[in-house]
């Protein structure tokens, strides 16, 4: 025989019902295992405790929060946050969250360092351990750091070098040969990347290659050089009142050119050879320039223009300290910026 409960029953029934939701609901806010470690309210009762390190950079790289730590190429935690400089100057203070096992791994004299994980991968934030001697770093420790070498630097190092030659200052020394020697295997794999990446079907379209740009032997080449200061003032990109007016001198003569069947022409910028300006900037600066006279000849002279609804091809080229793939190394011409249409020749 079976009966109900009574409303008093039915009432504490409830109670202990929710009662007991509301304790699972709040155990789970209080009870989580972070790192392999289980913790209540703030109390490690299982496993080993996390620990923090920190470590002063004047550039992080893009470093954030969740950035991979690894110790002697192991996993080993993450970034928990970054900490601005109070004062210009003042370092940014990474902190970083490590796994309470390889806590005995992490010594006082440990250094950090951000590295690039592969080529074009993201930022990694490494730790040398340190010496065996050492005692183990303490919670919150601030390790040493080593200075990020990213190819931007091997290449100002380079310049440095090959200047302080040119400038008299002795041969190079072992330091500079290692140096000479990294950044060419750097550039070498870079080279390789880049000419595997132009030849896919979408690439191959929009990169720019000097040698197949400049060097054509079954078209007759009609070159027009200037120097930098003809058409812009020295280290900018911004057409000149007189260069405007030597391009609008020579454009009637270049449209006569462009006329031929499937004539294209092709602005290439190359920087003073003797700059002691930054590699990056003194590209960036000749890609500007030639950029500025191809805008000015299309907006200006329609040189772009092969008919009512064809066109023809325009080519800007900024060369940086390189020459042109079709000419000797000349260390004392000064920077300029050439035009050239070329002709087929059936």
């Amino acid at each position: 025989m079976s009966h109900s409960l009574t409303r008093i029953q039915a009432y504490l029934l409830g109670i202990v019902v929710l009662a007991g939701l509301g304790l699972s609901v709040f155990a789970l806010f209080l009870i989580h295992a972070t790192d392999g470690a289980l913790s209540i309210a703030g109390y490690q009762i299982w496993g080993e405790k996390p620990f923090h390190v920190r470590a002063g950079f004047r550039d992080v790289q893009g470093v954030s929060p969740g950035t991979p730590v690894r110790i002697m190429g192991m996993d080993a935690g993450e970034v928990e946050r970054v900490d601005p400089p109070s004062n210009p100057g003042d370092p940014v203070i990474l902190v970083m969250k490590l796994n309470g096992k390889q806590r005995q791994l992490v010594r006082a004299d440990a250094n950090v360092q951000i590295v690039s994980e592969g080529m074009i991968g993201g930022k990694v934030v490494q730790i040398d351990p340190g010496s065996a001697q050492a005692a183990p770093a303490e919670e919150n420790a601030l390790l040493d750091t080593l200075p990020t070498t990213s190819l931007a630097d091997l290449a100002k190092q380079l310049n440095d070098t090959v200047k302080g030659v040119r400038d008299g200052d002795g041969a190079l020394g072992k330091e500079a040969v290692d140096t000479l020697r990294q950044i060419r295997s750097t550039m070498a794999t870079f080279e390789q990347v880049g000419d595997a990446g132009k030849s896919l079907p979408i690439v191959r379209n929009y990169v720019k290659d000097p040698l197949t740009a400049l060097v054509r032997p079954d078209c007759e080449c009609n070159r027009y050089p200037y120097n930098e200061s003809d058409l812009f003032e020295p280290g900018r990109a911004v057409l000149t009142a007189d260069g405007r007016r030597r391009l609008d001198e020579l454009a009637p003569r270049l449209n006569g050119l462009l006329r031929h069947d499937k004539a294209e022409l092709v602005v290439v910028a190359c920087a003073d050879p003797s700059s002691a300006d930054d590699r990056a900037l003194l590209k960036t600066i000749t890609k500007g320039q030639s950029e500025a006279v191809c805008q000015y000849l299309k907006d200006e002279r329609s040189v772009q223009k092969a008919g009512w609804f064809a066109s023809r091809k325009v080519t800007a080229l900024g060369l940086g300290l390189d020459s042109p793939p079709d000419e000797k190394w000349d260390a004392t011409r000064p920077a300029r910026i050439e035009i050239r249409v070329f002709v087929p020749q059936k």
